[in-house]
């Protein structure tokens, strides 16, 4: 083997040694995350199993119509966009206006008006199965970090239960928005480890996570390197 082979075999074995180095950990917590994500089943991290489904809305028995619950509205909401939405089984016109929300109930034809305490616990309870109780209701005035995306102020219901279960409500419609357990909060550690997103935990495209990837392919590149020095050697 000549003198400038030598040195080029001594490069790319020290570059393989120190990339590993740099990256053991992380293909360690790759692998580790890769193996707690498909451990469970999506639905039981959803908590899909401990919620019932939404009762069925009554809109045969609706007597207001599209047309006049935005007259009935406010002026500024006259022009806005209207869907459908609903309160446990009453059905509702949900009307939106830039970044402002009404709610008129199409039995009614009122205004709906937040959601007390005791209402919340109800559906809560309506919609629960699983087998603790309700440990606490909470109007949160700030989406904690469990349910990043979803816009305060919303109804924390706490169960007292195996997996520490909490239902996220829409402070007016009663919508169980969100469920989170323990399976879930282990589930979003990992999740956070495998993309690398510290931070907010759902931004796969940022310079960390596509330096780390292009590294190990550099990492597993230069142990091809290091075969070709072997091989051809020998």
């Amino acid at each position: 083997m000549s003198i400038f082979n030598m040195r080029h075999e001594r490069f790319w074995r020290q570059l393989h040694f120190y990339l590993g180095l740099v990256l053991s950990l992380q293909l360690l917590a790759w692998f580790a995350s890769g193996v707690v994500m498909s451990w469970f089943p999506i639905e039981q991290v959803r908590g899909e199993h401990l919620q019932l489904p939404a009762p069925e809305v009554r809109w045969n028995d609706a007597a207001i119509t599209p047309a006049s619950a935005l007259q009935q509205a406010p002026k500024a909401f006259q022009q806005a966009q209207l869907s459908l939405s609903q309160r446990d089984a009453e059905p509702v016109y949900q009307l939106q206006h830039h970044d402002q929300q009404l709610f008129i109930s199409a039995l009614s034809g009122q205004v709906l008006t937040p959601l007390s305490e005791p209402e919340v616990q109800k559906l809560a309870q309506q919609r629960y199965q699983g087998t603790g109780t309700i440990h606490s209701a909470n109007l949160l005035v700030q989406a904690p970090a469990e349910v990043r995306g979803l816009t305060p102020p919303l109804w924390q219901v706490s169960f007292a239960d195996d997996e520490q279960t909490a239902f996220y409500f829409h402070p007016v419609t009663g919508q169980l928005q969100r469920v989170r357990t323990d399976t879930w909060r282990l589930y979003d550690f990992f999740w956070m480890l495998h993309i690398m997103d510290y931070e907010d935990r759902s931004d796969f495209n940022h310079p960390l996570l596509i330096i780390s990837a292009g590294s190990a392919l550099g990492f597993t590149l230069g142990g091809f390197v290091l075969l070709y020095f072997r091989l051809r050697r020998k």
